[in-house]
């Protein structure tokens, strides 16, 4: 097991590994940063699903809080010398070899969970897609993640900006999403070329309406020709798009990044109606 004293560089050598570019890994050793992360997960007492825990550093962190179960998805099977350890002294910690965005978390989780990870940045974005686009009521409670600063900053892009696109809108349609802090290049090993942010996200669980399905159409439509008008970008919608703007009150003069959120749901909603 590794032991909180145990420096990443230590237990890298132990076990004889190296960071694989193909996997996009990038270890976590700066320990004040592993503590803010737990913290901020407000992890106790939680099911807690990690997503790519390498070395074990963040993982140990975790397994120091009281938590309900901690289950780690890697891909790497060089890291399974150090997850059997972590069976062996702990009997809340179990892992899965694969890939977590061949897996559905709902299916194999009975209970409400909470993920923490440091993310691999070559699947950040899909991975956390695929837990915002579930319909409403989720099982996730929580999402405490280290992904790139300039995947931060689109997800919490506002209207009228460069940023603002269709991860910015879905993200916050669906969540409050929070910035816990910045980390530097240096706190990793090897370390990226990139800044770093840990963001919180919680799921808004009072969204009725409309399916995500439908929203996602309207969103995906309307920045698919960003720098064209509405007009433009929606006209392959299968209903009469003046028809719809009609009814949402939407001028189709505007462009993409000049809707508001609750502009998206209107015309997603209007959209529903149209469609049936």
């Amino acid at each position: 097991m590794n032991s909180g004293n145990d420096t990443l560089k230590n237990i890298l050598k132990k076990y004889d590994l190296k960071a694989k570019k193909k996997f996009g890994q990038n270890f976590l050793h700066d320990k004040n940063i592993i503590n803010q992360i737990v913290r901020s997960s407000s992890c106790e007492n939680n099911y807690v699903v990690e997503v790519g825990p390498g070395p074990g550093l963040l993982t140990n962190a975790i397994l120091k809080k009281n938590v309900k179960k901690v289950l780690v998805i890697e891909t790497d099977k060089t890291f399974l010398p150090i997850l059997e350890k972590f069976k062996e002294n702990h009997s809340k910690f179990d892992f899965i070899i694969n890939d977590i965005l061949k897996i559905d978390l709902d299916k194999i989780i009975n209970d409400k969970y909470s993920v923490i990870s440091n993310l691999p940045y070559n699947i950040s974005v899909p991975f956390i897609i695929s837990l915002i686009e579930k319909e409403h009521p989720v099982k996730w409670e929580k999402l405490t993640l280290t992904v790139q600063k300039e995947v931060a900053d689109r997800m919490m892009a506002k209207i009228n900006t460069k940023q603002y696109g269709r991860l910015s809108v879905l993200t916050q349609w669906r969540c409050k999403i929070v910035k816990i802090c910045e980390i530097k290049p240096t706190c990793f090993i090897p370390p990226p070329k990139v800044l770093s942010s840990v963001i919180s996200i919680e799921p808004k669980n009072d969204i009725k309406a409309p399916l995500v399905k439908n929203f996602q159409k309207i969103v995906s439509h309307a920045f698919g020709f960003r720098r064209k008008t509405l007009k433009k970008s929606l006209s392959n919608l299968d209903v009469d798009i003046n028809q719809l703007a009609d009814l949402c009150g939407i001028d189709l003069g505007l462009r993409a990044q000049n809707l508001s959120i609750d502009d998206f749901s209107n015309l997603a909603v209007g959209y529903e109606k149209l469609s049936k």
